[in-house]
């Protein structure tokens, strides 16, 4: 078993054999073992082998066999289950093609431990997302550091690129980790609440290891992406897969508005529009194809796979309906001029079940491919429009508000809404609203949820409803009883639990506060 402190300081060999059928970069084979790195290119390929996360399909490796997720162990697909952008079917559990029914429980279910199973024991694994990020975080570290030694390399400016990637991706995984581990960001009270542990040295340390204060951890993600920004400027990225200052800047301004710092969130997302404000009408992409790719104009940055979507196919015959349905409430959202209505939601590719997840197409036909991009960590112009228009409505700046969502919605929308006599609170619900329309299934949802509860001008919290099906059998039709989790307003299970292994091995860490959950049970009647 690796411990944290292990995970964190290891100096680690990196052997990795990326996929991304769109980009031949990351088709090739790296092994890089980091006492001999000689030159910036050793280190670019350290940093793309085992500094950025990676891409992962749905295949069938054998003739006849059911499809299963391939190559992916590295992600945070936990995201879209503790949030309220989907359900669960009750018809069946056989289009589980990632097994997302049973490693999910905890998550889905908002478990005090997240290491219990679906029979409600503990059965561990959930360290593993922790451990992960540290993983990348402990490799970008060394990469900081290996880069200056390089003084025989004179090539300064791809010196400075690939420092300027690690420090980016080092800001997005402590970014990560202090939303999935630390409470929500509250101006008030962030300098005394524990955020997570930081560590930015490359040397080996025996110690026990504490949280850094919220406030400290923020600044510690700001400090990453401003030296990325620093370092990347006038630097050209390799591809899309590679962050650039674009990606930086975004991401401050992201950083900014979960800080409610409003005026750096509208300034940082002014820059990226200055660098790029395309926006692609939803009307371009027909029904059936996948409106986020990463040939799409609005396409910033990407890191990851897209598994998720695999689970709203029915299969090959379209006898057994997919294993999750977009839930009512996110169904709702959408009008009938909203054009993304038929284009993020729409039909199964049998055409026999609607109301399934479609803006990224992974239906049964197509599954083999790579995903070309993520549903967790992708980074598009729309982001930039929607922070300023809700850092700007936040601050009462109204006008300014309405107008960047207009432009914005001009290319959603068939009929404009009437935004014009918006405005306070019901405008800061509707950017609510376009927010969840428009990031659907992108990994924002959940994050959003939590900050949200802290928002000083316009506190706001829902409760979330989760049911888990039980069946007399793997796979079957036959349905014995449904269990159902409540997710409270501003509840505690916000914020995860320090993972049991960690804190077995790092007493000094401690862990969240989490109450434990009760279900509803309904017994189904034969």
């Amino acid at each position: 078993m690796k411990t944290f402190n292990r995970i964190i300081n290891t100096v680690v060999s990196v052997v990795f054999v990326a996929g991304l059928t769109s980009c031949s970069d990351f088709l090739k084979e790296y092994s890089q073992d980091l006492a001999k790195v000689e030159s910036w290119r050793d280190l670019d390929e350290v940093l793309l082998g085992d500094g950025y996360m990676h891409s992962a399909r749905v295949i069938s490796k054998y003739s006849g066999s059911r499809p299963s997720a391939d190559g992916a162990s590295d992600g945070l697909d936990i995201l879209h289950f503790m949030a309220d952008e989907f359900d669960m079917n009750r018809t069946d559990d056989y289009n589980d093609f990632c097994g997302y029914k049973y490693t999910m429980f905890p998550f889905y279910t908002w478990q005090q431990d997240t290491g219990i199973d679906y029979k409600l024991k503990y059965s561990g694994g959930d360290a593993a997302y922790w451990n992960n990020l540290y993983k990348h975080i402990n490799v970008c570290n060394m990469v900081i550091y290996m880069i200056d030694e390089l003084t025989d390399d004179p090539d300064e400016e791809q010196k400075e690129r690939v420092k300027g990637e690690a420090y980016f991706l080092r800001g997005m995984y402590y970014f990560f980790l202090a939303n999935l581990y630390a409470p929500p960001y509250d101006p008030e009270s962030a300098s005394s609440a524990p955020g997570v542990p930081v560590k930015t040295s490359e040397i080996v340390e025996d110690t026990e290891f504490l949280r850094e204060s919220l406030a400290d951890t923020y600044r510690q993600i700001i400090s990453d992406f401003n030296e990325a920004a620093r370092l990347l400027e006038g630097k050209t990225a390799k591809s899309r897969y590679h962050a650039d200052r674009t990606a930086a800047l975004l991401m401050l301004s992201r950083v900014y508005l979960y800080m409610q710092d409003w005026d750096n969130a509208i300034d940082y997302a002014q820059q990226v529009l200055a660098i790029n404000s395309s926006l692609q009408s939803i009307s371009s992409v027909s029904p059936g194809e996948s409106y986020v790719s990463i040939s799409s104009p609005e396409t910033i940055f990407s890191m990851g796979h897209y598994l998720i979507a695999s689970n709203f196919s029915d299969d090959d015959w379209g006898d057994y309906e997919p294993m999750f349905y977009v839930s009512e409430y996110m169904r709702n959202l959408y009008d009938d001029d909203d054009m993304r209505a038929g284009r993020y939601i729409g039909k199964t590719h049998s055409g026999f079940y609607s109301n399934v997840f479609l803006k990224y197409y992974m239906q049964y036909p197509v599954f083999g491919g790579y995903s070309d991009v993520s549903s967790y960590c992708l980074l598009r112009t729309p982001e930039a429009y929607l922070i300023a228009a809700e850092a700007n409505a936040n601050k009462g700046a109204d006008a300014p508000a309405r107008e960047i969502l207009g432009r914005f919605l001009s290319t959603r929308m068939s009929v404009m809404p009437d935004i014009d006599g918006m405005s306070g609170n019901a405008l800061i619900d509707f950017i609510r609203e376009e927010r969840a329309r428009e990031f659907l299934l992108e990994g924002h949802r959940w994050f959003d949820l939590r900050r949200y509860t802290v928002c000083k001008p316009y506190p706001w919290s829902k409760i979330i409803e989760h049911e888990y099906m039980y069946y007399s059998q793997s796979y079957g039709k036959d349905l014995d009883y449904i269990d159902t989790y409540r997710l409270e307003k501003n509840d505690q299970a916000y914020t995860l639990p320090i993972p049991r292994e960690v804190r077995e091995f790092q007493v000094s860490i401690g862990n969240n506060p989490r109450p434990a959950r009760v279900a509803n049970r309904e017994v189904i009647e034969e």
